[in-house]
């Protein structure tokens, strides 16, 4: 039998904040905070009220944080509709997509509009195909160029040169593997550039330190001393 939410209120400085508290079969306590501005927490059954309260009051400035951080996003974007008028972005800049019947090409870039020519205007999974491709296609010229710019910095310190891989990635901006291949997500192409270089350059100093040491971050400060300024700035685009 589910139980139902107990409804309950958080109090941190002059402000409250509503949780629900879930207790379920489970062995640790749990805070989730989502994008629709909600708090759960989901607590084992053995433990009791004053434990998991005083839990979840420590917890109340990364809750806070977190709610703020979220609501600079609201509203969230809707769906794209993939029709002319809607906007696109590319290196922190804002254009327009226009959609043309005709024969079929691939898009362009021309002044602030972003051209896209379809046999039938109303065909938009046309539409996004050719917007998905011209993204892929940027971001293969774009991330590459910057890489190698980045990695001019990084060879000074002794950072062993990668392989690159572009791929979506729904959570990440970039990763790095053990076997030396930095892989960065196609929408990295959406941000500002100096955004582009900090993702770029954080993955460069984990194929030296495979972790957020103190080591790891003196690397990434020697190669690149206003990263935590263009950090600030990357945590204002929305992961799409």
């Amino acid at each position: 039998m589910k139980i139902k939410a107990e409804k309950h209120i958080l109090e941190f400085g002059s402000r409250q904040i509503p949780y629900r508290l879930h207790r379920a079969d489970r062995k640790r306590l749990r805070v989730v905070v989502s994008p629709e501005l909600t708090v759960d927490v989901f607590a084992p059954r053995s433990v009791n009220d004053d434990q998991i309260h005083l839990t979840v009051k420590k917890k109340a400035p990364w809750i806070a944080r977190t709610l703020d951080k979220l609501e600079s996003y609201h509203p969230l974007p809707a769906p794209k509709r993939y029709v002319s008028g809607e906007t696109l972005v590319y290196l922190g800049r804002q254009y327009r997509l226009k959609v043309v019947k005709g024969s079929r090409q691939p898009a362009k870039l021309l002044g602030r509009f972003l051209w896209v020519w379809v046999e039938d205007n109303n065909d938009t999974k046309s539409v996004k195909q050719a917007v998905d491709q011209w993204y892929r296609k940027r971001a293969q010229e774009t991330l590459g160029r910057y890489l190698e710019k980045c990695y001019t910095v990084a060879f000074r310190h002794g950072v062993p040169e990668p392989l690159l891989v572009i791929r979506t990635m729904h959570r990440r901006w970039g990763s790095c593997s053990n076997k030396g291949r930095i892989t960065l997500n196609v929408n990295l192409v959406k941000v500002p550039v100096h955004c582009i270089e900090y993702v770029i350059t954080h993955e460069l100093c984990h194929l030296m330190h495979n972790n957020h040491s103190k080591e790891f971050f003196s690397l990434l400060t020697r190669c690149q001393p206003d990263w935590r300024k263009r950090k600030e700035t990357l945590g204002r685009f929305r992961l799409s």
